[in-house]
């Protein structure tokens, strides 16, 4: 009699998260669940451990996250949508952060590079706009609310 045993990973999409990526800021990420199963005859039968994870859709990026930052963020995203969504409420939310454009950073305007921590929560999205040019061009550089976009212009003189 044979018996065949091994461990089986198995990938499940758990929607959108609005978590931003460190690497180009885009929110919201797309998050999934890895688990390990011990499988008998090729079937799961325990689970082994459960890793969660956020793929960005724009740059790529894989980043595991804790169950914490996940329960964090869905709490801020039903707060969020509890409240009437007004243009009035998203500025003051940003100016209520004391964000200010960055000049040379491929992040987002005023969004910190480092990594998602439990210890902080994620900034909130500024606003469209003309800002510096991350790449540190001399043109200003549109940004759309979720990312940089092409379109460019020159720099205001200053009077």
């Amino acid at each position: 009699m044979i018996i065949i045993f091994g461990l089986r990973r198995l990938r499940k999409g758990m929607g959108a998260i609005r978590l931003r990526c460190a690497n180009c800021g885009m929110s919201p990420l797309v998050l999934f669940r890895v688990s390990t199963w011990f499988a008998l005859f090729f079937i799961p039968v325990i689970p082994v451990s459960f890793k969660h994870y956020t793929a960005c859709p724009n740059c790529k990026r894989l980043d595991q996250v804790s169950k914490a930052d996940i329960e964090r963020a869905r709490k801020q995203e039903s707060a969020i949508t509890s409240r009437p969504a007004t243009l009035e409420h998203a500025v003051n939310d940003w100016a209520a952060a004391g964000h200010v454009p960055s000049l040379a950073s491929d992040d987002a305007p005023g969004v910190a590079s480092a990594p998602f921590s439990v210890a902080d929560s994620p900034p909130p999205v500024p606003p469209a706009g003309w800002y510096a040019d991350p790449a540190g061009g001399p043109a200003q550089r549109y940004w759309d609310g979720d990312r940089w976009t092409e379109q460019t212009t020159p720099t205001p003189s200053s009077p």
